[in-house]
Formats: C-alpha cells, sequence, structure tokens
C-alpha cells in the first residue's frame, strides 16, 4: 500500500485545482503502468519489469468527490443511478425506487471530457449539475474506474453521522 499525496491545508483544495496536484501524480501512474525495468540484481542480471496501478481512492466524501470527478453526495449517488430531491431545504433520498441502476463507466467519462471542453465556468456548473460529472486527472490512466474504485471512509462516515442519517 502507498500513500500518493495528502493535500496542504489548513482549507480545502478548490475544485478548480485539484487536478494541478493530481496531474504529476497521474504522470508517475501512467510510467508504472506502462512498466517500470529496474536495475539489474544479482537474481536478475538483464534487470526486473515491474508494473503498478492505482487500485482504489480512500479519503472522506468531500475529498473522494473532488478527486474522482463526481458532484456532492446530497445530489447524486456515485454508484448508483440515484438522485436526491430537494424537499422541506433539504436534500434526501426518499421515495426513489428501490431498483439500483449501477453508474456506467463509459457515460462517466464521456460526460468528464465534455465538461472539460466547456468554454467557460457558467457551463461547467451547468454540465456538471445535469450529468453530475467533472473531469478528472486520474481518467487519464486506462484503467481507473472512479465509480468501482472510490470507497469512503467508514470511521468518517460514522463521526460525521452519514451512517445514522442515512439510516433514518
Amino acid at each position: 500500500m502507498l500513500i500518493l499525496g495528502l493535500l496542504p491545508g489548513p482549507n480545502e483544495v478548490s475544485l478548480h485545482k485539484i487536478n494541478h496536484y493530481l496531474a504529476p501524480i497521474v504522470d508517475e501512474l501512467e510510467l508504472l503502468w506502462s512498466g517500470l525495468t529496474l536495475d539489474r540484481t544479482f537474481e536478475h542480471s538483464e534487470g526486473r519489469t515491474i508494473r503498478a496501478a492505482l487500485i482504489l481512492i480512500s479519503c472522506d466524501i468531500p475529498a473522494a468527490r473532488k478527486i474522482c470527478g463526481h458532484i456532492s453526495f446530497l445530489v447524486l449517488c456515485h454508484r448508483c443511478e440515484k438522485r436526491a430531491n430537494y424537499e422541506n431545504r433539504q436534500h434526501n433520498f426518499a421515495g426513489a425506487n428501490n431498483i439500483i441502476i449501477a453508474q456506467n463507466l463509459d457515460n462517466h467519462r464521456q460526460n468528464a471530457l465534455k465538461w472539460r471542453q466547456c468554454k467557460s465556468q457558467a457551463a461547467r456548473q451547468r454540465f456538471v449539475k445535469e450529468t453530475g460529472v467533472r473531469w478528472t486527472e486520474l481518467l487519464r490512466l486506462p484503467y481507473f474506474d472512479p465509480i468501482r474504485f472510490t470507497i469512503i471512509d467508514p470511521m468518517h462516515c460514522l463521526f460525521l453521522g452519514i451512517a445514522r442519517w442515512i439510516i433514518k
């Protein structure tokens, strides 16, 4: 296991700056995915080729949303197509049917590319409200799935009362 980065404080990194932190990490991950040859050793006189991949993102909900290009969890689930409604000045998922339709990775990637092509900040905000997707540098990795590879820290969810809120 490898921690690739901690973002500096004291405040959260804004949405438009998070990709500046991710870009050099993704550059290194692309090299690792294609393979690197290590110097020769006693056991491997020709050197040894290694490959590595990013297999999950583990962090709190706001960070996961920013890093993986998802919209707020108050609006849309990142794993399924369930959307919250807004009643009594609160977002909630009540009243939605029990059928869970998983988010589609291909649609997510296409929407992220379209978001990146928007010409203005206002256009990007409208687009993300419609689709729930933003561009993330992690999508440069051909194998990365921001839907399946995002896990939310369970202890943080308990600490914030999110588990209690979901159960209610």
